[in-house]
Parts: C-alpha cells; structure tokens; sequence
C-alpha cells in the first residue's frame, strides 16, 4: 500500500467517525427535541387549564369585568358585565365609559371603578341595588327596634307614676278625713304632674319647636335657664362670651336640662359657663362641681330613658342633642367617670353681629 493509498483509508475512517458522531448528535438533537416538545404540550396544558380557571372565575364573579383596549373599545368582559351593561343600555347609559361613582339607572344603583392598564383599562362594574334594598331594610328594622324600645321605655316611665295615683286614688275614695283626703289629693296631683312631665318631654324630644327665633346674650341665656331650673343666680356664673348671642328659645331649653341635671345630682351643686365664637361656631362649655357621669354610662348617657336618677326620665341630654341637632349643633360629654360633670355645647351662630365678629377676630 502505497502513500497515496494510506491517505486515502485514513480520511475515509475519518469521515466514517464524523459520520457516527453526526449522528449521535441527530439523536440526541431529536431525543431533546422530543424532551421539548413534550414540555411544551404539558405547559400549553397548564396554560389552558389556568385560561380556563380564569375564565371560570372572571365568569362567576359578582362583579362586572371590562377590559378596554388602548383606543378605548371593549376587548372582553364577563357575564355580570354583559347583564349591567344590558340594562344600562336599555335606559340609554353607557357604563364602560362612566367616570368612577354610583350610577343610577332604572332602578339600579351601579358603582364604576376604573383600574389602568399598560394597554387599556379595566372597568369594575358593581351592583349596589340590591345592597341598598337590603340597608334601606336594615335602616327600617333599627326604626322599628328603636320606636319598640323607646315605647317600652315610656310604658315603663308612666306606669310607675300611674301605679301611684291609682294608689292613692283608691286611698282618697275610701278615707274620711279632710286632711288625709288632702294629702291624698296632693299625691295624686303629683304623679299626674309627673306623667304629664313625661309626655312634655317625649313631645319635645319628638317636634323641637323652631317656629320662632328670639335672641338674647349668652349671659341673658344663662340666667333664664338658671331661673327655669331653679338653680339660684350666685350659683351660676359666666365665665367668657357673655355678649355673643344666638337663640334664646332653643339653647335655653338645652341649658336648662343640662343645669337641672347637675342640681338634681347635687342640690348644692354650683355652675361655670364659658362662651367663645369663633369660625361661625358658637361653642359653650358648662362644668358643674357634683359627682360627674359614671364612666360605665358615658355611651349610653344621651340615650332616651338612662338615667341614674330614681325618678329620672333619662330624656334630658337626649333632649338637648335633638334640639341641637335641629341647629346644626351637637353636645358632647368632655370628662366621663370625673368628679364634676363638663359638657360641650356646639352650634351655628344665629346672630353674626358686630359682638360676634369681635369675638371671631380675637378668638
């Protein structure tokens, strides 16, 4: 075998082996493939599966779902949103393009609620309607409990008085002598003045009377409250605000309940009230000096019939809160379970004089 011949068997055997190996590598190439291939189907799989789920959820969402392309049309959106644009539709609304809020429609209540996209925007589409029927439900039934409770209460606050008179009724139809039939007469009267006491205050809590306005200072205020109370004049004093004024009627009904309870809960109790304006705010601060307000009733102290009195109404703070709140005012217990009882007072000034600008500009 000559040189040439050598040459030649040795680049065939090369080739040979370039050929075997291109071919381990083919088939490891295809095996790979094949490896990606099968990857590919189990995550397309996958995909569908979690297209699917999405699909089922966005479907049985409460909530309306929009997607709006770039140029503003719709690219997709759920059944819900398919029922509440339907609807809108048929009352001449289009809900996709609504700005955020409730929309009200025949009937409905829809709350619209845009979320941005990097090519879009996702329009949430929420049905308040039945919702609002079942608050407006639930508004009607706390009524209800409330108008139950607040009859109980007064069935409550005129048997006792009645179970009295009809006592002493019986006592008085039965007895002889002009000064037990006197004395029984006196009790009668009494607890009718109590009932009747009872039903002033219900009608009061029930219609505050605004028919008329009458102003006076704050100082005048305080002595007719003082006076209508019982509580003696050198036992209340004025602190500040003096000269701002504002309806006599209406915070004098408010001061009197605030002061007889302060006496009725200490007979020798004594009273400071300061007055300042300020914003187009008349606020009064009434500080007694008796035993103050349990901390166990600071919650419930302006509800009708709590009281810690023995013949208390409890209608007297629920009172004040109603007339105030007919002024566009409120009260406020400052100091609940302390020595002392002080109380906030705060309304809308009814007479904005030159007193009353004075005292803004220095407040």
């Amino acid at each position: 075998m000559n040189l040439e011949q050598e040459r030649l068997h040795a680049g065939f055997a090369q080739f040979v082996a370039a050929a075997r190996e291109l071919e381990r590598g083919y088939a490891e190439l295809k095996a790979r493939a094949a490896a990606v291939d099968l990857e590919l189907q189990q995550a397309n799989r996958a995909l569908q599966q979690s297209l699917a789920e999405r699909e089922a959820v966005f479907a049985a969402l409460p909530i309306g779902l929009v997607v709006l392309r770039a140029d503003g049309g719709v690219q997709s959106r759920n059944p819900e949103a398919e029922r509440l644009c339907a609807l809108a539709a048929a009352a001449a609304q289009e809900l996709v393009h609504q700005a955020e809020g409730e929309v009200a429609f025949g009937g409905s209540l829809v709350r619209v609620r845009r979320v941005a996209l990097p090519e879009g925007a996702l329009v949430l589409l929420e049905d308040r309607s039945q919702v609002q029927r079942l608050e407006q439900q639930v508004h009607r039934l706390d009524r209800l409990a409330g108008l139950s409770e607040l009859a109980l209460g007064i069935a409550h606050e005129i048997k006792n008085p009645l179970n009295g008179v009809m006592g002493f009724a019986a006592l008085l139809s039965r007895s002889q002598e002009p000064a037990a039939m006197r004395r029984f007469a006196d009790k009668v009267v009494q607890g009718v003045q109590q009932v009747d006491d009872i039903v002033k205050a219900m009608l009061g809590f029930a219609r505050p009377q605004r028919d008329r306005v009458r102003g006076a200072t704050v100082g005048e205020i305080v002595a007719e409250a003082a006076q209508g109370a019982g509580v003696p004049a050198v036992r209340v004093r004025v602190l500040a605000g003096r000269e701002l004024r504002h309806d006599a009627d209406a915070l004098t009904r408010v001061l009197v309940n605030l002061f007889r309870n302060a006496v009725e809960a200490a007979p020798a109790a004594r009273l400071e009230v300061s007055a300042t304006a300020n914003a187009g705010r008349l606020e009064l601060l009434v500080q007694d000096d008796g035993p103050g307000v349990p901390a166990e009733l600071a919650d419930r102290a302006f509800e009708p019939f709590v009281s810690t009195k023995e013949r208390g109404t409890g209608l007297g703070l629920p009172l004040c809160m109603r007339v105030l709140a007919c002024l566009g005012g409120d009260l406020q217990l400052l100091n609940p379970g302390e020595t002392g009882a002080r109380f906030r007072v705060r309304l809308p000034l009814a007479f904005p004089t030159e007193t009353v600008r004075a005292a803004e500009a220095v407040a």
